[in-house]
């Protein structure tokens, strides 16, 4: 089918967003001021914007822009091209761009589906101003064009994309409530791992360990040891939620790797990050024996006699742990752990009995994940297929 291709710049007005300064002067507890929006106030769940955390003295009105319910707001640089609808009057800054629309020819949950499309983040990307960051600009958007079926046929494909995208929200709700449940498992057996409120006995992490080890110092490893698809380097930021997520561009050759042996991980490690955001570990895996630890990790070899390696992860990944791990490490810049911090920490010590039993409702629970992420995926790309089919005619 062929529809009407128009530029975005006839259907809609337009705007950058401004801002009064300094705005820390504008800003009022009056509950009568301006809502303030920012980009804290949009949510990556929500597609809508009700309300802001923040308001403006009426006076700074002159120097932002005001915009209305079922106006869009896309932000304009970085992760630019995020749409947003508005359900409340407020002022936005210059790092967002305001489309209000001619609602003879839009349906705004048509447009919601395709300002958020990947066929538009293309267009927007490969137009995009600025060679560091890529931004968007009040004329370069105007420029783009996009397909304007009749405003039935928008209605319906909008009807069509909600259904799927809520099916798509609900997988990835089940997968937050599961973590939630793993959370809430772990509280009900052990309760918070600093207060210890169960009166489990309590013993210093070198107690319940075999190895502490921190990585190789910065004179051991260069810049130009790094190669690409070599053996993986680990270091804090491949620690993602309680897994290894390897950079293949980040690995070094087997002959470094072989200087370097008492780095190299085994089954059961547990990596943890030693600088700036703490708490951030995982358990090394059949997948990842034999993978080096890098310099900014220091790795645990539980004594499995002792502890569970996943209950000693979830220990440290635990909001109480970070928390005192963040009082006691070392470094006015960054936060810094060592051996001695590490190896003083005092950790809960219930029966292995007991950790090995929370292991298997832990398994439980990360095989549903698994599950739920595998349909999650295929809701995606069901999703992105039928965006596909909407834009170009065929749905």
């Amino acid at each position: 089918m062929s529809w009407q291709q128009v530029k975005l710049g006839d259907i809609f007005e337009i705007a950058r967003g401004g801002s009064p300064r300094p705005i820390d002067q504008y800003i009022t507890d009056d509950p009568n001021g301006l809502n303030w929006i920012s980009i804290k106030d949009a949510s990556n769940s929500s597609k809508y914007i009700y309300k802001t955390e923040k308001k403006i003295k009426p006076d700074g009105l002159h120097k932002t822009r005001l915009v209305h319910p079922d106006d869009f707001l896309l932000t304009n640089s970085m992760s630019f091209g995020r749409p947003y609808i508005m359900k409340t009057t407020g002022c936005i800054h210059d790092g967002w761009l305001v489309l209000s629309a001619d609602k003879s020819k839009v349906d705004t949950d048509y447009f919601y589906h395709l300002l958020g499309s990947d066929f538009m983040y293309q267009k927007f990307k490969s137009l995009a101003a600025g060679a560091v960051v890529k931004n968007l600009n009040t004329e370069l958007v105007k420029s783009v064009s996009v397909p304007l079926p009749p405003l039935a046929e928008q209605r319906r494909i909008a009807s069509i994309l909600d259904q799927a995208d809520t099916l798509r929200q609900k997988r990835q709700q089940a997968i937050k409530k599961l973590d939630h449940l793993l959370q809430a498992t772990f509280i009900d057996m052990f309760g918070d791992p600093v207060s210890n409120p169960k009166g489990f006995e309590v013993k210093k992490l070198s107690e319940q360990v075999d190895l502490i080890q921190i990585g190789p110092f910065g004179t051991q490893l260069h810049q130009e040891d790094y190669i690409e698809n070599g053996i993986p380097l680990i270091n804090p930021s491949h620690n993602k939620n309680g897994k290894i997520v390897p950079n293949h561009k980040l690995t070094v050759s087997q002959s470094k790797y072989e200087e370097l042996t008492q780095y190299h991980l085994r089954l059961n490690d547990v990596l943890l990050g030693r600088r700036g955001e703490m708490g951030r570990c995982a358990v090394v895996t059949q997948n990842e024996i034999g993978w080096l630890c890098g310099t900014g990790s220091l790795f645990l070899r539980p004594n499995v006699k002792k502890i569970n390696p996943f209950f000693l992860e979830l220990l440290l990944s635990s909001d109480s742990i970070k928390r005192y791990l963040e009082n006691v490490s070392q470094g006015q810049t960054m936060a810094n752990l060592n051996k001695t911090i590490v190896g003083s920490l005092p950790l809960i010590a219930p029966s292995i009995e007991i950790q090995n039993n929370f292991f298997l409702i832990a398994e439980k629970i990360d095989k549903m994940k698994t599950e739920l992420k595998s349909a999650r995926n295929q809701v995606n790309n069901l999703f992105e297929s039928l965006q596909n089919q909407a834009f170009n005619g065929t749905l």
